[in-house]
């Protein structure tokens, strides 16, 4: 059974300007089986599961803002109406997987305890206030700060966080549990940490259907926020052992076999490529920028990929896990320097993809 789209917004092009790799909406992907789907995966641009569990629904993931996930929900009442949700997985803890969750004020709301403990690393706040400041920013003179704010600014433009609050998950697990809703059994696996602390796979065996959550990254750059990387690969080769004939990723399009090897060989090449530099005492920021701005990698399929420059947040959590020595900025400002970098690296790839958020149009 192929994808069927259902409905969707009608947008001509995606949040970021760009052509739509496909259509935006609501697609039954097996039976009684939905995802709701974003083109063309980019930030934010998150994918959503959705269960019909006759007279019950589950939802896997909820949006960034509210706004999206109010306009996602008003879509599926196709489905909703005679099947209320009654549930919601989050598979991860990063915030356009589940800035959503307080809408959901009566319904269970299901997470690993990793994710969970995750959950508050950022808040809304903070990123209203970061959008504000890279308004501002883009208009330094000095390029470093110029470039960062207009990067961040593009990526957060689509987003609007004001009033949401983060609403954690009421019910935890660690490692695995299984859910049953009138009959129909969900597997919950927790294969982090590796993207964020605690990510989790919801695997239907009946219906062979895969929500694998930022585990996979379908035509688009992956990231390894918390790593180790291994753990990312590992999970990648079990979902190629699951019985799955859909696998449903949280950004891009329905993921393929291919795919999913394909994001095995990105992350061996990268830390292959990566290691080699380390050991040369060549700083994270600089070993990335190195490698992809590299014939060796333009030759590879990765090089095709949105939002190559992922490469330096995935860059710095290999060489923390290596022991190599790191930035001496502490937490968030941290994390923000790392952005930086990433942003510096952005604008030296103006054939990468979503182009707005490289400022191509700035030079």
């Amino acid at each position: 059974m192929g994808a069927t789209w259902l409905t969707g917004p009608g947008r001509l092009l995606t949040r970021f300007g760009e052509r739509p790799l496909f259509r935006e909406g609501l697609y039954r992907v097996a039976q009684d089986s939905y995802a709701w789907m974003v083109p063309n995966g980019a930030w934010g641009e998150t994918n959503i599961g959705l269960l019909d569990c006759k007279g019950q629904s589950v939802l896997i993931d909820t949006c960034w803002d509210l706004g999206h996930t109010t306009e996602m929900l008003d879509a599926m009442q196709t489905v909703t109406a005679d099947s209320p949700i009654s549930h919601v997985i989050n598979t991860h803890a990063d915030g356009d997987h589940c800035w959503g969750n307080q809408l959901f004020a009566e319904q269970t709301i299901i997470a690993s305890q990793a994710c969970v403990d995750q959950m508050h690393h950022t808040s809304p706040r903070a990123m209203t206030a970061l959008k504000h400041a890279a308004s501002v920013s883009r208009h330094f003179p000095m390029r470093t700060v110029s470039d960062f704010g207009c990067y961040m600014g593009e990526m957060l433009s689509p987003y609007d966080f004001r009033g949401v609050r983060v609403k954690a998950a009421t019910q935890t697990f660690v490692q695995e549990t299984a859910l049953r809703i009138n009959g129909v059994e969900l597997l919950l696996t927790q294969v982090g940490p590796g993207h964020t602390d605690g990510d989790i796979i919801v695997f239907v065996p009946e219906r062979r259907v895969a929500y694998t959550g930022d585990i996979v990254f379908a035509d688009s750059t992956p990231v390894a926020w918390a790593g180790p990387v291994e753990n990312l690969v590992r999970a990648l080769q079990r979902l190629l052992q699951l019985d799955a004939d859909v696998l449903v990723p949280g950004h891009g399009p329905l993921a393929t076999r291919k795919m999913v090897r394909q994001q095995i060989d990105y992350w061996e090449f990268l830390q292959a490529q990566l290691y080699t530099a380390c050991l040369r005492g060549v700083p994270p920021q600089d070993a990335a920028r190195e490698l992809l701005l590299s014939s060796r990698f333009r030759s590879t399929p990765f090089a095709r990929w949105g939002s190559p420059e992922r490469a330096i947040s995935s860059a710095f959590t290999l060489y923390r896990h290596w022991g190599a020595p790191q930035s001496p900025l502490p937490g968030k400002l941290g994390i923000l320097n790392v952005l930086r970098h990433q942003a510096g690296l952005a604008m030296d790839m103006p054939e990468a993809s979503p182009a707005i958020m490289h400022c191509r149009h700035r030079r």
